[in-house]
């Protein structure tokens, strides 16, 4: 497994820590870009409100001046009084529809009223005797005695709504009527409609209070949410509301009201949304993020390519050196020069190890060469020395006498079969227990078969481990001591002699018992004898392993030999 900061992810913070400063400077870049778009967007919607209110005021400026320039007129002011002759209201007539005839879009009619508040002269002859007491345009005259602008009313005259504006007929002091002059709701609209074609993204309509548009471009008209969301917007006086247009389309909206809020000029700005609300001032930004993360693509690729892949090829190489197999660094791509030396440093490398493990090899192939001869020439030699007891021991006719050089016999015979056990196994430092107590009793057995002696009959389960010379020579000895007193004493051949041998491991102590069948008990071995050879020499056996030695009778025939030692540690095979 990698570590947590490898060398490319190093890399690719050293990357992001260099492009961090850039990318802090196109963020903010990005931050005031946004704010100045939304304050140009402002600004444009603002400026598109303020061109609409001018347009509007110069409309009603004009009809103040239309309206100042009829009721100047001598039989405009003589019809308003009670005293007007037919010959007034027919020049009153003339004059006015005179006046309006140049003016068919942006004027319905105009009016002269008594002091009652009741139509005396109109430039269309049908308004002549309508009352216009209760309209709010006539009571805002008459209270104020000056220019005025009524609310938005069905016409009584035209068939289109109006928006009336009047002004005092005055003899002194005193109020003899209004002169009123109705603009239609169309012409107003296109006397603003000119503020919508300036320059910027707002769009402009001209409402009335119910939110209904009043004429006015389709595109454009299209741009304004329901008629209900306007309407309540005037109700309720918001000026500026968020909201979505018939096209569909996120708009910034503004109210402005026009002839005194009997209309209002709405003001559509686009807001953006989704990817087009990042707009171009966060194209720096992106462009930064962009490259970013090529340079992070490209370094991680890179680093693989040009150093992680070649490292890795070292390391399996190193790897497999390690675990001695023969084999050749190759490139699979060309390598840098850093890393081609490194290869060569990592080659010369693997070339001395090799060369010094072979000659590692033929030393220790060599030694261990020489520790099998000189195993198999101590067994030899001993063989020779235990043939050599048994042609002397063939010329002497006292029978204890032969028995003490079978004896020492085996003894010789016993430290001949451990280094043979030596040079036969793999590791010439440590012998299987089982095998070699197996072997020791079967070699000792023949040496004590005659023809008027029955087969001894062995039972023998030691656990299977490897043990060092040192702990297998002396419990050889015990073993060869324990079997040859259990064959001496069964020579009479009157029972088939069984010896059973057992190793068991106790707690970390081993328990090795010999007991056999055999009549009587050896002299040499006996409870009664201290200083017998064969107990003097089980019991220093015993202590040089570290334990003690029991022997004792049993009943109702046999000897029984317990040996207890502490269980010896697992030798080192190189040691």
């Amino acid at each position: 497994m990698l570590p947590r900061w490898t060398l490319r992810t190093r890399l690719a913070v050293a990357v992001t820590a260099a492009v961090a400063p850039v990318l802090l400077l196109a963020a903010w870049a990005g931050v005031e870009g946004r704010a100045d778009a939304a304050s140009a967007r402002e600004a444009a919607a603002r400026g598109a409100a303020d061109r609409v209110l001018a347009r509007g005021r110069e409309v009603l400026e004009a009809s103040h001046r239309m309206l100042l320039a009829l009721c100047a007129d001598s039989s405009v002011r003589a019809s308003a009084g009670p005293e007007a002759a037919a010959a007034d209201f027919g020049h009153c007539e003339a004059y006015l529809g005179s006046v309006l005839k140049d003016f068919p879009d942006q004027y319905s009619a105009a009016v002269v009223t008594g002091i009652d508040g009741v139509v005396r002269c109109a430039n269309v002859p049908t308004a002549v005797g309508i009352s216009l007491a209760d309209r709010d345009v006539f009571q805002r005259v008459r209270d104020a005695r000056r220019f005025a602008i009524g609310e938005q009313m069905a016409s009584r005259v035209t068939p289109h709504a109006i928006v009336p504006v009047g002004l005092p007929v005055l003899q002194g002091d005193q109020f003899r009527g209004i002169c009123a002059l109705g603009i239609s709701m169309r012409g107003f609209a296109d006397g603003v409609a000119p503020a919508n074609r300036s320059p910027g993204a707002a769009r402009v309509s001209v409402v009335d209070r119910l939110g209904n548009p009043v004429e006015g471009e389709p595109e454009v008209t299209r741009a304004l949410p329901v008629s209900a969301r306007v309407a309540t917007a005037i109700r309720d006086g918001t000026l500026s509301f968020r909201d979505v247009g018939q096209d569909g389309q996120a708009y910034l909206y503004r109210l402005v009201p026009l002839a005194g809020a009997a209309l209002h000029a709405v003001t559509a700005t686009a807001q953006p949304v989704g990817v087009a609300a990042l707009g171009p001032e966060w194209l720096p930004l992106g462009l930064v993020v962009l490259a970013w993360l090529a340079s992070l693509v490209a370094l991680w690729f890179g680093a693989d390519r040009w150093c992680v892949q070649p490292l890795r090829s070292i390391r399996d190489f190193a790897d497999r050196v390690a675990r001695g197999e023969d084999i050749e660094l190759v490139a699979r791509r060309p390598w840098g020069p850093e890393l081609a030396s490194v290869g060569d440093g990592v080659r010369a490398m693997a070339a001395a190890i090799a060369s010094r493990e072979a000659e590692l090899k033929a030393g220790l192939e060599q030694r261990d060469h020489m520790l099998r001869e000189i195993h198999h020439r101590v067994k030899n030699n001993l063989q020779m020395i235990s043939s050599l007891l048994n042609l002397q021991a063939g010329e002497i006719r006292s029978p204890r006498i032969r028995r003490f050089f079978g004896d020492a016999q085996n003894r010789v015979l016993t430290l001949s079969i451990l280094h043979r056990h030596l040079y036969e196994r793999s590791s010439w430092a440590l012998v299987d227990f089982q095998q070699f107590i197996s072997d020791l009793v079967r070699q000792i057995s023949v040496g004590r078969r005659g023809p008027d002696r029955p087969s001894p009959r062995f039972h023998i389960r030691a656990p299977i481990m490897a043990v060092g010379p040192d702990t297998a020579i002396p419990i050889g000895l015990i073993v060869t001591e324990a079997v040859g007193s259990a064959l001496n004493r069964a020579r009479d051949g009157s029972t088939t002699p069984e010896i059973r041998i057992e190793a068991a491991d106790r707690d970390g102590t081993v328990e090795l018992v010999i007991e056999d069948n055999g009549p009587g008990l050896d002299r040499s071995l006996g409870p009664g004898t201290r200083g017998g050879f064969g107990l003097t020499l089980i019991r220093g056996l015993a202590m040089q392993l570290g334990g003690e030695a029991k022997v004792l009778a049993r009943e109702p025939a046999g000897m029984w030999v317990v040996v207890t030692f502490p269980m010896p540690r697992d030798p080192d095979p190189h040691d």
